[in-house]
């Protein structure tokens, strides 16, 4: 890796990672800008979407479960049902395999990608890397 004080150059991509614990965060950090990328994380599920287009994020992984509520489902819906928001690529890190199980086709038809926790570091690099070219590969990609 870098050095951990050099910044993203301000044309990398932008990744907004949301998740309740702080360790998970700092470990993302870690990997995150260990990509070359630029990172925004939060400990709480935006309410509205307003922040999330505010921050104009090309990724966004995020627990579903965050502080025990499911506003991270909500979010995650919420993001999909907006045509502002609906092309930016998920990732959903969660533990909550039997809810991930329960939505397994809508998370799929929306193109949303699981990594389960506890993941392996590689896992989540590759899991990165493929959700970042996935709009130039399909040809899309978010609009301003």
């Amino acid at each position: 890796m870098g050095d951990p004080l050099a910044e993203p150059s301000s044309d990398a991509k932008h990744v907004l990672v949301v998740n309740d614990t702080e360790e998970i965060i700092e470990l993302f950090r870690d990997i995150v800008e260990g990509l070359g990328l630029r990172i925004s994380a939060t400990t709480f599920a935006p309410e509205d979407l307003a922040a999330v287009k505010k921050i104009g994020p090309d990724l966004v992984i995020m627990d579903l479960l965050i502080g025990g509520e499911t506003v991270g489902w909500q979010l995650l819906q919420k993001m999909k049902m907006s045509r502002e928001t609906d092309a930016i690529p998920v990732i959903v890190c969660t533990a909550a395999l039997d809810s991930v199980r329960e939505q397994e086709g809508w998370l799929t038809s929306k193109g949303v990608k699981i990594v389960l926790k506890p993941f392996n570091i590689d896992d989540i690099e590759l899991a990165i890397t493929k959700a970042l070219a996935l709009p130039e590969i399909l040809g899309g990609g978010a609009s301003a």
